[in-house]
């Protein structure tokens, strides 16, 4: 929708986001996600089989185990509250936000900057992504996104929220060279790395105990850049508090083979991960599998 002077406004998606944003208290939007979420759970038969399969491998239970069962089931809750802090972020503030949450490893960011080459701030799709992307504003980058394409009203959406945030989103396909130009004016791209199995440009790596794909975009970039990679999460913890932690910085080796660099660079991420979803496995919410079907 354009405005009298030609430029395009907000889609209504956003507009009626904002309002809600500010009239509903985060608290009560969790509330209210858990019927919703549980809903979905038995709804969704497909995702949630998918998600015990996940479990399973985390737990080195089978999938119909009752633990298994339960952390899936925990799984879908904790996504639940992701899309309420997704539609939430448009209405918080800053300093409460800052309040709000304990933060390991902060060091780090300064460490990653110094080098001066940008900095790749990959993540997944686990706990509170909202007050992650927050605090990384915070600290005054300018970002990148890489997004998958949505459908059209939902991507119209999730731009126009960003944009507010001076997030920029640009399509994983075809953005390399613009990624690279913008590390090098020392701003931040940030890339998610539990994209499943399936994917062409993936890197061999145990991932609790078992051999499977990541991606290889974000060591990649790293590799051509020169730019370090931190990898961060933010978690829920009780009464709306939240940790947020980030990694020391993981450098490329121009002294090694490339691709022997960049299957190290991203092996050292994927350990990363593995850490974050030992310690916080229920809030770890793919719908994707991410280990190849078993033999048999």
């Amino acid at each position: 929708m354009a405005d009298a002077s030609g430029r395009r406004g907000d889609p209504i998606t956003y507009i009626l986001n904002r309002g809600l944003a500010q009239l509903v208290p985060l608290p009560f939007g969790y509330w209210l996600s858990v019927p919703i979420s549980d809903v979905f759970y038995y709804l969704m038969g497909r995702r949630r089989e998918i998600a015990r399969r996940n479990h399973a491998q985390i737990l080195g239970r089978p999938p119909d185990d009752p633990l298994v069962r339960h952390m899936a089931h925990r799984t879908f809750r904790h996504f639940g509250r992701y899309i309420v802090e997704l539609l939430a972020v448009q209405g918080w503030s800053l300093d409460v936000m800052r309040d709000r949450t304990d933060i390991e490893g902060d060091e780090h960011f300064a460490e990653a900057e110094a080098l001066g080459k940008g900095v790749i701030f990959t993540s997944a799709h686990m706990g509170a992504v909202e007050v992650a992307s927050t605090l990384v504003l915070v600290k005054g980058y300018r970002i990148t996104a890489v997004a998958e394409r949505l459908p059209k009203h939902l991507m119209e959406w999730l731009v126009a929220c960003r944009s507010k945030m001076d997030v920029d989103i640009l399509p994983a396909d075809g953005s390399g060279m613009t990624l690279v130009r913008r590390l090098r004016r020392g701003e931040m791209v940030a890339m998610v790395v539990d994209l499943g199995v399936g994917r062409e440009d993936g890197v061999k790596v145990e991932f609790f105990g078992r051999e499977t794909l990541f991606p290889a975009g974000p060591a990649r970039l790293a590799r051509l850049s020169g730019a370090p990679i931190v990898f961060g999460w933010a978690a829920r913890k009780p009464r709306s508090r939240y940790v947020a932690h980030v990694s020391p910085p993981i450098v490329s080796d121009r002294g090694l083979d490339a691709e022997e660099d960049i299957a190290r660079m991203t092996r050292a991420v994927v350990a990363e991960f593995e850490k974050a979803v030992r310690r916080h496995s229920e809030q770890w919410y793919v719908f994707r599998d991410m280990w190849p079907a078993a033999p048999g």
